[in-house]
């Protein structure tokens, strides 16, 4: 299963973005940027994959500053058999 997090040089371009996307119904947290994705600033947005193409035309149409959509490999807990 894979998870996808907005990257930002900065928290506050991480906290304008969330409020964007909140008040538009979007289901987003602040969360710490995993250490796989290492960025200039310390919190990222885990967003829904579902939502990624709405998203991108939001940060540009608000001029949020990011350093873009990143996604990695999260383990789903044991398998069974």
């Amino acid at each position: 299963m894979k998870t996808y997090y907005v990257l930002f040089p900065n928290h506050m371009n991480a906290i304008r973005l969330k409020e964007i996307l909140i008040r538009r119904n979007y289901r987003v947290t602040i969360v710490p940027t995993p250490r796989e994705l290492s960025a200039s600033c310390g919190i990222s947005l885990l967003i829904c994959e579902e939502d990624i193409d709405d998203i991108k035309a939001i940060i540009e149409k608000e001029r949020v500053e990011t350093l873009g959509i990143a996604s990695i490999e999260k383990a789903t807990g044991p398998e069974k058999g």
